[in-house]
């Protein structure tokens, strides 16, 4: 039996994703930087705040000059949120296709990287705007669903989170993850939108909960909605020989991808394939 591992072997990752490209963007990566924390920010490249405005309000956007600046700055992953921040289940096909589109156009041509990755606006989504995002060559999008749970996704275009950064539950939620004894791969995975912490005056509830993850993040892979995505995707892609006498995997991707082996008691040690490589194991 073959069970998937995270890169260096690890059985588990975390992940975090703020929306809407808002001015409070730039202390939560702050903190990410500061506890070596990864994420993903889902941003409507036609709502910049106008270009010499102040950040006012209870939501304040970033111009487009400091998104820019600060994002690149920090290292993290941009991903499509709808142009203009639009309910794609309220949209003709002409118009969603145009949301996904246009957005993910802005993003490429601003940010020098192929976008792969969203979250719906609004958290909202049928049948139609996944099989558009698809169209759209996204491959996650992120709902507003949480489930308290830390398994892997079984439609990556239909997300769901294990928690909001606001729910009570947060740290004991975080704590049961980081101490939980598994044999499968596990997630946690954190949405919210950083003006939140503003209203609500509680930014300490995410330091708190990135400090606590940095004290365990030898034991975690701390990557991107997308890294994870695409790892995920690897991994179900690598070919196995039919005979149990042969034991080969071929890796036909562009990724390393680690795996153990074993029955429902014992485990093997984490191995790896490399792309385009074949082992015996």
């Amino acid at each position: 039996m073959i069970k998937m591992r995270f890169p260096g072997g690890v059985k588990k990752a975390l992940t975090l994703s703020y929306d809407d490209g808002c001015y409070d963007d730039i202390r939560l990566m702050e903190l990410m930087d500061r506890y070596g924390i990864k994420g993903t920010f889902n941003i409507s490249s036609g709502l910049y705040r106008p270009e010499g405005t102040q950040p006012e309000g209870p939501w304040p956007r970033l111009t487009r000059t400091e998104a820019l600046k600060h994002y690149k700055e920090h290292g993290v992953e941009v991903a499509v949120h709808g142009y203009v921040h639009r309910d794609f289940t309220r949209l003709t096909d002409a118009e969603l296709c145009y949301e996904i589109s246009a957005d993910r156009a802005a993003l490429e041509k601003d940010y020098g990287v192929v976008v792969r990755g969203a979250a719906y606006p609004y958290g909202s989504y049928n049948d139609r705007a996944v099989e558009a995002l698809r169209a759209n060559g996204i491959k996650y999008c992120r709902t507003v669903g949480t489930r308290e749970d830390f398994m892997l996704p079984q439609d990556w275009l239909r997300l769901h989170a294990t928690a909001h950064h606001a729910n009570p539950r947060l740290l004991e939620l975080t704590r049961e993850f980081l101490e939980l004894e598994t044999d499968e791969p596990r997630l946690f995975y954190l949405w919210g939108h950083t003006p939140e912490f503003r209203r609500d005056g509680n930014w300490q509830v995410i330091e708190d909960f990135m400090r606590l993850v940095s004290e365990h993040k030898d034991e975690l892979w701390l990557a991107t909605n997308i890294d994870i995505c695409e790892y995920h995707m690897a991994f179900m892609a690598l070919e196995r020989s039919v005979s149990p006498d042969s034991r080969l995997i071929y890796n036909p991707t562009a990724k390393e991808v680690w795996m153990a082996s074993g029955g429902w008691v014992t485990e093997g040690e984490p191995f790896s394939v490399k792309p385009g490589c074949t082992i015996k194991y």
